[in-house]
């Protein structure tokens, strides 16, 4: 098993793609800090979890936007698992619905403040647990909408360029220090919003990837895994994309034909 032994921190875990990726370390063998914001949507998740045979979690609650609340994850990290081997920064605000003009300020604030000044935080207080072992991985989920934008989502598409960015500069500065940082950029992932989705929109929205569909949970968590691990030991400051060709194309199905 890959990740035997390795103690590993997901942050957006208790929904969604954050599961997947929680539920994939755990197969491997990790021991995983499952977090999301609230005490009760975490331990939810975790019973998910472990309805499913899986083992190894640890409920790691926290607000990855407020700075309080992540120095106190980071103390917990310390007293229950004494070390920190991969983390993965999921946590994520959508920020949907507003043309750029009627954005509102505190709203694009608080998806800056979770989307990366988060993601922020939270690398720099891993960096540093990591640097006294000896060295980790970091992976953070952006998004192809950082090179191809999205309308009404000004304050998400800003934040996942600032993670592409951010990804960058930690590649540079930890490198050095035996941490390997990389970004894995999904497209569309089947969500629960998915399914209140139209048969139309469904179709309209499949129609306009090249591969034909959405990607599951699974597959983002697949390409998490193998950055995190030792298969990709030379990739660092990469950006994998995992988008079913969505950034391949120069116009979307239903204009190009």
């Amino acid at each position: 098993m890959r990740f035997e032994k390795k103690v590993v921190l997901v942050t957006g875990a208790s929904r969604n793609t954050g599961v997947e990726i929680a539920a994939a370390f755990a197969k491997e063998g990790a021991t995983v800090l499952v977090n999301g914001t609230t005490s009760e949507g975490v331990h939810k998740a975790v019973k998910e979890l472990e309805s499913r045979g899986l083992k190894g979690f640890i409920e790691a609650p926290a607000d990855i936007g407020d700075a309080a609340s992540v120095d106190a994850l980071f103390t917990m990290i310390k007293q229950k698992a004494g070390r920190l081997d991969v983390l993965v920064n999921n946590a994520v605000l959508q920020g949907m619905g507003h043309s750029f003009e009627d954005t509102p300020l505190d709203m694009f604030e608080k998806v800056i403040r979770v989307n990366l000044i988060g993601s922020f935080h939270v690398a720099r207080e891993a960096a540093k647990l990591m640097i006294a072992q000896g060295g980790g991985a970091i992976i953070n989920v952006g998004s192809n909408v950082s090179t191809r934008a999205i309308r009404k989502r000004s304050a998400y598409v800003s934040s996942k360029g600032g993670v592409d960015g951010l990804t960058l500069a930690m590649a540079l500065d930890l490198g050095p220090k035996k941490i390997r940082v990389n970004t894995v950029a999904p497209g569309y992932i089947h969500t629960e919003r998915w399914e209140s989705l139209s048969d139309g929109d469904t179709v309209r929205r499949r129609k306009n990837i090249p591969l034909g569909r959405e990607a599951s949970g699974a597959e983002i968590a697949a390409a998490v895994l193998f950055m995190a691990s030792d298969e990709a030991s030379s990739v660092h400051g990469a950006r994998l994309v995992v988008d079913g060709g969505c950034s391949a194309q120069h116009m979307p199905y239903d204009v190009d034909v």
